[in-house]
This record gives C-alpha cells, structure tokens and sequence, in this order.
C-alpha cells in the first residue's frame, strides 16, 4: 500500500474513533467504562478493506 492511501486510511479511522469516543462520552457517560479496538487496524498490518474503513 503506498503511504498517501495508508495516510488516509489512518486519518479515516482516527476521525471513527475520536467519532464514537465522543458519542460514548455525550450518551453513555455511566455505562461505559472502556472502549478498545482490535484487528489488523491495532496491530499495523492493515490495508484497504481492514477494519474500520
């Protein structure tokens, strides 16, 4: 994968991420206590159709 695709990639989920963060923050404030992620996404060996995409 070249780095511009991987670039984006990375921008996309981080903007998902932060997303549902927040989301749990405003709605679910007493109900969640951790939030995590697995998959290719968390390890590094990810590519177009991983993960959150």
């Amino acid at each position: 994968m070249n780095e511009i695709i991987k670039k984006k990639l990375l921008d996309k989920n981080e903007l998902l991420i932060n997303m549902v963060i927040e989301r749990a923050r405003r709605d679910f404030l007493d109900d969640i206590a951790i939030i995590g992620l697995t998959g290719s996404f968390s390890t590094g060996d990810f590519h177009e159709k991983s993960d959150l995409i």
